[in-house]
């Protein structure tokens, strides 16, 4: 997100349900080494839910340059120095549609904070970028759905995600969810 866009939006922190404090702030090119060390923490069973792109140094490294680009949001979760969560949105000049994702790391999951970095995301878009955010989400990824729900996603389609042979994952069931966040 440009700079200037940023500063409207300044850090926030935030108590999770369960006492812990985290800083929501905006991805900075500066956290490519945080984030490919948090993107190393995910397990193996659980990359799947993070197709299409991979979760690596690399993709970090791709991730953080882009940090100050028009058309891309990143908000990451930090606590006691180490990123534990982000969520982004991302979209094409003059596109109606954004795409969603978030990650958050084991360990910091049912706390709260998908919720938190959520709602700062949606407190973003409904100033910044198009009307409406879409996302998949794996069927089987049952927390992320309820969690999508409740944060005002609807279903709009389902269907299959193909299966990655390089990495080893199936096909697998997947919704298209969609929400308006203006």
């Amino acid at each position: 997100m440009k700079p200037e866009d940023q500063e409207r939006f300044p850090p926030i922190t935030t108590t999770l349900r369960d006492g812990r404090t985290v800083a929501l702030r905006f991805l900075a090119a500066s956290d490519a080494t945080a984030l490919g060390t948090f993107y190393e923490s995910v397990p193996r069973e659980d990359l799947r839910f993070y197709l299409p792109h991979p979760l690596d140094r690399d993709q970090a490294a791709k991730k953080a340059a882009r940090a100050d680009e028009p058309g891309f949001v990143c908000v990451v979760a930090e606590a006691a120095g180490a990123l534990v969560g982000y969520a982004w949105y991302q979209w094409k000049e003059g596109a109606g549609k954004s795409g969603f994702g978030l990650c958050v790391r084991r360990g910091w999951q049912s706390a709260g904070l998908g919720t938190a970095l959520t709602e700062r995301i949606n407190e973003i878009a409904a100033t910044v970028g198009p009307p409406v955010m879409t996302l998949t989400v794996q069927v089987a990824n049952t927390r992320a759905v309820a969690l999508y729900r409740a944060m005002g996603f609807r279903v709009v389609r389902q269907g299959r995600r193909e299966k990655d042979q390089a990495r080893g994952f199936a096909e697998e069931p997947q919704y298209w969810m969609e929400r308006r966040v203006r």
